[in-house]
């Protein structure tokens, strides 16, 4: 670490800004002690990203509150303090690092993150709607290929509307949903956080009304995290540009045949998306 970061050139500017998230390595198989033991373990790699400059700061091993911490060790102090906002998915350890490194900082729920979770609720729904459905009708329209078509907020075809109309008026709990859904993304639309906690109350109330559980238990999640989502309401921080370099990260571990060390790999990661000389060290 300490030979690397003698090549690192990291701007000495302050951010206002920074996300973290991680990208898969690689997955190993596990010696297993017995027939209930796991078999494979993925690994990861936890990167610390500045959006303003589009740039991953540094990284470590694993996706563990000690990954970040090391990340964070590059920043010096007034760096640290400069930060106002941190970006970052539901993941607890990310944010308890935050929480000791950032101390200034107010930490923004990732949107993307939050409509992933609420799309898997949403799939429990059909699922069992699916084992229940009576008509041939039904049932196409619950299969799995489908599932995009009800949550998607893009512009449907007149085809499309015209099979969701009559789904709803076949299957009440789906209608519901795909109602607590679009509302959600509407609550999520709300430009200041007096308007967006209006909304939230309001959905909450068509949740109880619904009486579906798997969105019951995603709105306990939402209540769980309302300020974190109230900061993203407020600066409209994502960890969108952390994805984008994740796919390029993705796009170079598939060009190298993969990686089969971290140190290497974090290297790469280092130099292709990062602030590392690649003319004086090894990749």
């Amino acid at each position: 670490m300490k030979y690397v970061l003698q090549f690192l050139k990291i701007p000495e500017a302050g951010w206002s800004a920074l996300s973290a998230d991680e990208v898969h390595h690689r997955t190993i198989r596990l010696k297993r002690k017995n027939y209930f033991s796991k078999r494979w373990q993925a690994e990861f790699i936890t990167n610390l990203v500045c959006p303003e400059e589009g740039k991953v700061l540094f990284n470590a091993v694993g996706r563990s509150q000690r990954a970040l911490e090391d990340c964070f060790s590059v920043l010096s102090t007034g760096q640290k303090m400069a930060v106002e906002w941190f970006a970052c998915d539901v993941h607890e350890p990310f944010m308890a690092a935050k929480k000791k490194h950032l101390p200034n900082a107010k930490i923004c729920v990732d949107r993307f993150h939050l409509v992933q979770l609420l799309n898997k609720a949403f799939d429990v729904v059909r699922k069992a709607e699916f084992k229940k459905a009576e008509s041939q009708f039904e049932k196409n329209m619950l299969l799995p290929t489908r599932r995009f078509v009800m949550v998607s907020r893009e512009v449907k075809t007149p085809k499309e509307v015209k099979m969701l109309a009559k789904l709803r008026g076949l299957n009440e709990s789906i209608h519901n949903a795909m109602l607590l859904v679009e509302n959600f993304h509407a609550t999520l639309e709300c430009k200041t956080v007096g308007g967006f906690r209006k909304a939230l109350v309001e959905w909450y109330q068509l949740v109880r009304e619904a009486k579906l559980a798997p969105l019951r238990k995603f709105a306990k999640t939402i209540r769980n995290y309302r300020r974190e989502i109230e900061n993203y309401i407020q600066s409209r921080l994502t960890t969108a540009v952390s994805e984008g370099l994740n796919n390029k990260i993705k796009a170079l571990k598939r060009a190298g045949g993969g990686y089969k060390t971290a140190t290497y790999f974090r290297n790469k990661i280092l130099q292709r998306c990062g602030y590392l000389n690649h003319r004086s060290i090894p990749t």
